[in-house]
């Protein structure tokens, strides 16, 4: 037997719960504008706070400046924030500085595939590409032959 028409289905509207959050109600069009005028304003006034008198130059013993006017063209950000081709680089000293090994001794290269500085007794020669490895990025094969990770198959 078939089921019984309802009768009220012309006066029945669909309802459904929609949860609007505040998040959602914050990230309307006209909000999100008015968030990014207000963050530019606090930008623009922040760079106009800035000027050169403001800021005041410490010395550092590990900060050297290198003069790049006849090196390469490096561009620099001017103080309203225009590129320019000319200006001082700040570098560390302790880069410049020999670095040492782990084990304490003044490495005399570098690990091919990390970069740390090693030693003569911490260097690992790959038996596949010859270079020099750490001990982490070298692997020792069952035939005692080492291979570093990037040779390693």
């Amino acid at each position: 037997m078939a089921k019984r028409a309802n009768p009220f289905i012309e006066d029945y509207i669909p309802q459904s719960k929609i949860h609007v959050s505040l998040k959602q109600f914050n990230n309307n069009e006209d909000r999100l504008q008015k968030v990014y005028v207000k963050t530019l304003d606090l930008l623009y006034k922040g760079a106009k706070k800035c000027t050169s008198q403001d800021i005041v130059n410490t010395k550092d013993d590990n900060v050297k400046t290198i003069d790049t006017k006849n090196k390469m063209k490096q561009l620099f950000i001017g103080k309203n924030g225009s590129l320019l081709n000319s200006g001082t680089m700040v570098c560390n000293i302790s880069k410049l500085v020999t670095e040492r090994c782990s084990c304490g001794v003044e490495g005399e290269s570098k690990c091919a595939y990390c970069e740390v500085p090693l030693c003569m007794t911490c260097q690992h020669v790959c038996a596949h590409c010859d270079r020099s490895h750490c001990t982490t990025c070298t692997l020792t094969r069952f035939e005692a032959s080492e291979v570093c990770v990037s040779c390693y198959s």
